[in-house]
C-alpha cells in the first residue's frame, strides 16, 4: 500500500504519530482515540517507507483478542499476506515461541505447560485451609511472579506493601515455595515461567541475546501502561540499547496493579530511553460528550489535568438510578436495557453490556435478564470447547493433528469443534520447531489463541474484563460505596487504581450510559458512590417497577447511513459466523459514512485494497442508495 494512503482519514495528532521519526516514541492514547489503528498504520507506514523490515517487526499486546485484531488489521492493510512476515503476540506467546526455538536449537525437550494450575496449587497447599481457595493462591503466585518476588522474599515484601491476603503471608510463602518445587519435579511450566526462562537465557548467553535482537529490530508495544516488572524485563532484554521502539499506553487505564502491573514503568520510559519523543492522542471518537464528561469527572479525582475531547455530537444524557436493594437493582438493569432496546435499531442485545465490579454481582443480574427475555452472551469456555481441545490433544504427530482438523471441519455438526479445527489449521501453518502434535497445539492454544465466544445477547462482565471493549449501551451496576471504589482498596495507590477502573468502565459506552446502585446490599448500608458526586446527569431515583417492557423492542427505519452500514455489518458477521470487527472496523465505517466513496478505489483508501474488494459491491450499493434517498428528499 502507498504510504500516503495510510494517512487518509486521520486527524493531525494521529498523522504525527504514524509519521514521526524512527526514534524511541511513547504515545499517550486515551480511550476511544483510535490507538490500534494508529499502531497498525505506524507499522504499515514504516514498511511502506522502507524504514522497517516486516520480518524484523515485533508487535506485543496484552491479550489474545488484541493480538488477533492486530493481525487482522495488518492483513487488511496488505502488510502481511504471509503470516510469518510480522510477528504479533502477547508477552507469553512471544516468550513461548522464543523458548521453543531455543530448546530446539540446543536439542532439549520443551517442558509441558501446566494444564490445571488450580489442582497443582491445591496439592502444594496440602491440608492448609487455603487448599480449597486455589484461585486466591494463584493470584498471589502470579503477583509474585510479575513483581520478580521469590518464595523466600514473598512474606516480607507482601507485608511491606500492605498486601491483603486471606492467610498469613508466611503461610502463603510456604505454599508458593512448594508450588515452585512441584513444577520442577514434574518438568512443567506456567505462563510466567516462559518469560522468566527467556530473560534468563538472554542474560546468560550473549550470543543468543544478540540473535534475538537481530531478529526483532523494530519493537512495538500496545497497552504498555499494564506492563509488570517481569514483562518489562523481557521488553528490555529484546530491546537491548536500541531506540527503535514505539510504545503505546494510557496511564488513565492502568488497572492491573493488584496483579503485579506497575504503571510507573510506562510513566518513566522517557527518562530511561534517551531521546524519547512523547506524543498524545486526545480525541475520543467513541463516546458522546455526555459520556466522556461523566468519565472525565471521575478521572479528575486522580488526574486533574486529563486532556481528552469528544468528537461525536451530543446524544442521550447519562442516567443515574438508585434502588433499594440488589434484587431491585437487577430489575432496574433489565428496565435500562429495555429502554435502550425500545429506541429502535437492529440487534440491540448485541450492542449492550452490563459491567460490574466483582464476579459475585453477575449471577443475580444474569438471572433477572433471562427471566425478562433478554438473551445473555456467554464468555467462559464451555465444556464442549474444552472437550474439543482435549480431543485434538490426543493426536501424536503433525499428520494425525492435520487429519483431525480436516475431519472436524468437513464432518462435524458442532460450531465449536469446527472452530477448534480452524485453530489447529492456523497452528499448523506456523513454522514451529521441534515436535508438532496435539500436546504442542494445546500449549499454543493456552498462550496464543483467541477465545471462542457466543455472539448473541447482552454481555455481563466485570470492569476488568471489559477493558479494550466497547458497546453502544452500557449499564454500570453496583456503583456504590464498598464496590466503587472496592472496599479492599486501602492504600493510596489502590484507591487511585479504583478511580481509573471506574473511568475504564464508563468509557466502554459509545451512545448510552446508565449507572445504577443500591441503598443496601446484603443487609449492609451502601448508597451512591462518592466517585459519582460531581457527574452532571439525569438522575432518576425510582422503584424498579417504574419502567417495565411488555413487548419486544420495536424495529424502526434506519435514520442514518452509519446505522444502515452497521446493520449490514451485523448481518454479514452472522452469516460468516465472525465478530463484526472481522468485517469492518468502527472507525472505517464512520469514515465511509463521512466520505461517501463512489468507487472501489475510493473505498480502498479507507479500508485497504483487500477489504475493499471483498465488501465493495455491498458498501457502494448502500452508499449510493443513501445518496439517492437524500437527493429525493431535497427535491421535495
Amino acid at each position: 500500500m502507498d504510504a500516503d494512503q495510510l494517512l487518509h482519514g486521520m486527524d493531525a495528532d494521529q498523522r504525527v504519530a504514524v509519521t514521526c521519526p524512527e526514534t524511541a516514541t511513547v504515545l499517550h492514547a486515551g480511550a476511544g482515540s483510535g490507538k490500534t489503528r494508529v499502531l497498525t498504520h505506524r507499522i504499515a507506514y514504516r514498511i511502506a517507507k522502507g524504514t522497517a523490515d516486516p520480518q524484523r517487526v515485533l508487535a506485543i499486546t496484552f491479550t489474545r483478542e488484541a493480538a488477533s485484531e492486530m493481525r487482522r488489521r495488518l492483513k487488511t492493510l496488505g502488510v502481511s499476506r504471509d503470516s510469518q512476515s510480522v510477528t504479533v503476540g502477547t508477552f507469553h506467546a512471544v516468550a513461548l515461541a522464543l523458548l521453543r526455538q531455543r530448546l530446539a536449537d540446543t536439542h532439549k525437550q520443551m517442558p509441558s505447560i501446566i494444564h490445571n494450575r488450580q489442582q497443582l496449587i491445591a496439592i502444594a497447599a496440602r491440608d492448609h485451609p487455603m487448599s480449597s481457595r486455589a484461585r486466591e493462591l494463584l493470584i498471589e503466585v502470579d503477583w509474585a511472579h510479575a513483581r520478580l518476588i521469590s518464595p523466600a522474599n514473598y512474606a516480607q515484601t507482601a507485608k511491606r506493601l500492605g498486601r491483603y491476603t486471606a492467610a498469613p503471608h508466611n503461610e502463603i510463602a510456604t505454599i508458593y515455595k512448594e508450588y515452585e518445587q512441584l513444577k520442577i519435579q514434574r518438568n512443567t511450566l506456567d505462563l510466567d515461567d516462559l518469560i522468566a526462562r527467556v530473560v534468563e537465557a538472554m542474560r546468560l548467553d550473549n550470543a543468543y541475546a544478540q540473535a534475538v535482537r537481530w531478529r526483532y529490530r523494530h519493537i512495538f508495544v500496545d497497552e504498555a501502561q499494564d506492563m509488570n516488572p517481569l514483562q518489562y524485563e523481557l521488553f528490555e532484554a529484546i530491546r537491548g540499547q536500541r531506540a527503535d521502539v514505539f510504545i503505546v499506553g494510557d496511564p488513565m487505564q492502568a488497572i492491573y496493579g493488584w496483579n503485579g502491573s506497575d504503571k510507573r514503568l510506562f510513566d518513566e520510559l522517557p527518562d530511561k530511553i534517551r531521546g524519547t519523543t512523547v506524543l498524545r492522542l486526545p480525541n475520543n471518537y467513541r463516546c458522546t460528550p455526555e459520556i466522556l464528561n461523566a468519565a472525565t469527572t471521575v478521572a479528575k479525582l486522580v488526574d486533574p489535568q486529563i486532556d481528552v475531547r469528544a468528537i461525536k455530537p451530543s446524544a442521550e444524557p447519562v442516567i443515574l438510578r438508585g434502588y433499594a436493594d440488589a434484587e431491585a437493582e437487577a430489575q432496574g438493569v433489565v428496565n435500562c436495557l429495555w429502554q435502550f432496546a425500545n429506541t429502535g435499531g437492529e440487534n440491540p442485545w448485541q450492542s449492550a453490556a452490563v459491567l460490574v465490579r466483582t464476579n459475585i454481582q453477575v449471577e443475580l443480574i444474569v438471572d433477572a435478564l433471562v427471566k425478562n427475555n433478554i438473551p445473555v452472551r456467554t464468555t467462559r469456555p464451555s465444556k464442549e470447547l474444552n472437550s474439543a481441545i482435549a480431543d485434538a490433544a490426543q493426536s501424536t504427530n503433525r499428520n494425525e493433528l492435520a487429519t483431525w482438523a480436516t475431519d472436524m471441519k468437513t464432518e462435524s455438526g458442532s460450531e465449536i469443534q469446527r472452530w477448534v479445527a480452524e485453530q489447529v489449521q492456523l497452528f499448523l501453518k506456523l513454522d514451529h520447531p521441534g515436535n508438532v502434535d496435539g500436546r504442542t497445539f494445546t500449549s499454543w492454544m493456552r498462550a496464543t489463541s483467541a477465545d471462542h465466544r457466543s455472539t448473541e445477547g447482552v454481555e455481563v462482565l466485570t470492569f476488568h474484563s471489559a477493558k479494550g471493549r466497547e458497546w453502544q449501551c452500557v449499564v454500570v451496576a453496583g456503583a456504590e460505596v464498598g464496590l466503587m471504589p472496592h472496599g479492599s482498596a486501602i492504600t493510596q495507590d489502590q484507591q487511585d487504581e479504583e478511580v481509573r477502573l471506574a473511568y475504564v468502565a464508563l468509557t466502554r459506552a459509545s451512545q448510552q450510559l446508565f449507572v445504577t446502585w443500591c441503598e443496601t446490599r446484603k443487609g449492609r448500608a451502601a448508597g451512591q458512590s462518592n466517585l459519582l458526586a460531581n457527574i452532571v446527569s439525569e438522575t432518576n431515583l425510582r422503584p424498579a417497577t417504574s419502567f417495565v417492557a411488555k413487548t419486544k423492542p420495536k424495529k424502526v427505519t434506519v435514520k442514518t447511513l452509519e446505522d444502515e452500514l452497521r446493520t449490514w455489518r451485523s448481518n454479514r458477521a452472522n452469516v460468516i459466523r465472525q465478530p463484526v470487527t472481522s468485517v469492518i472496523y468502527d472507525e472505517d465505517l464512520r469514515e465511509i459514512a463521512k466520505q461517501l466513496p463512489q468507487t472501489t478505489a475510493q473505498l480502498a483508501e479507507i479500508v485497504g485494497t483487500i477489504t475493499a474488494e471483498k465488501i465493495g459491491p455491498d458498501i457502494l450499493s448502500i452508499v449510493a442508495q443513501a445518496e439517492s434517498r437524500l437527493a429525493t428528499q431535497n427535491l421535495k
